[in-house]
């Protein structure tokens, strides 16, 4: 009799683990991670799979549970890179995936994660890619279409008017000045600097084990 005993309670404790030894948090697809660059990463001299971090600023909890605390460490890639350039239409763009987290306690958990949001001076498209706001011309959203592979996201964003002006003649005048400008400027290369801060988005469900 002591032995079957002793045998059912092998069986229970294999069968069901002690409360909170595997237990598992996670956060769905969508969760927005509010990060910090840890160095800096531009179109003018990122290259294809060159590394990337980012800290975590504020902790990721879901129904009161931390699931990544603050100062976690998010590592990744350079996905795709290209450089502006003016003369053959060629807008710059980055778009960088992450793939690793590295917790306080040194615990490395797998993730998909990619930008969701850079503030107003880049934009963000569905597959996220950074870029410069769209120029206000149909043919130039053709263009960055054709040029960088990113036309799921594309929107028009006005590029600037006139303002107040006192006369016709002088508004248009400042408004073709704005225009020209605003136009000009979507060619050019950007950095995210180190300590520009943004949003990362959970592309897939993640799950983490307790410590």
């Amino acid at each position: 009799m002591k032995i079957l005993k002793l045998l059912l309670v092998f069986l229970l404790l294999h069968t069901f683990p002690l409360f909170g030894q595997n237990s598992i948090v996670g956060a769905p697809a969508g969760t927005r991670l509010r990060v910090e660059f840890a160095s800096a990463v531009g179109t003018d001299s990122a290259r294809i799979n060159a590394g990337v971090e980012v800290h975590l600023l504020k902790a990721v909890t879901v129904e009161n549970h931390e699931v990544l605390p603050a100062g976690t460490i998010l590592s990744g890639r350079v996905l795709a890179v290209h450089k502006g350039n003016k003369h053959t239409h060629t807008y710059p763009m980055l778009r960088l995936a992450f793939d690793q987290a590295t917790m306080p306690d040194a615990r490395k958990i797998p993730l998909q994660a990619s930008l969701a949001d850079l503030g107003v001076s880049l934009n963000i498209d569905s597959e996220g890619a950074a870029m410069p706001p769209e120029a206000t011309k149909g043919e130039d959203i053709g263009t960055l279409a054709g040029t960088t592979g990113a036309g799921a996201g594309i929107g028009a964003i006005s590029g600037g008017g006139s303002g107040a002006a006192t006369g016709a003649a002088i508004g248009a005048g400042v408004g073709g000045l704005l225009d020209l400008a605003s136009h000009a400027a979507q060619w050019y290369d950007f950095t995210l600097k180190k300590g520009r801060k943004a949003w990362l988005r959970l592309d897939a469900d993640l799950a983490v084990p307790a410590s």
